[in-house]
């Protein structure tokens, strides 16, 4: 029997703004410089990342909403 390994999903949020709109910026360091990212919402660009569960981000989400119908 085999057994298969899940991968596990992660999402990346913005350190400044949290929303999950970061990509990939461009690299042209090569393989020595870390990773640089890009926010779409915030204009943020670094190394720095949040990463989260795709069930936290919902949770987060929701009660965002909830906050601001009070």
């Amino acid at each position: 029997m085999k057994f298969i390994k899940k991968k596990k999903v992660r999402i990346r949020i913005c350190p400044r703004c949290k929303k999950a709109t970061l990509k990939n910026a461009m690299n042209v360091s090569g393989w020595l410089a870390p990773n640089s990212f890009e926010c779409t919402s915030c204009d943020y660009v670094g190394a720095l990342y949040i990463e989260i569960d795709p069930n936290d981000l919902e949770l987060t989400q929701n009660s965002d909403n909830e906050d601001q119908e009070k």
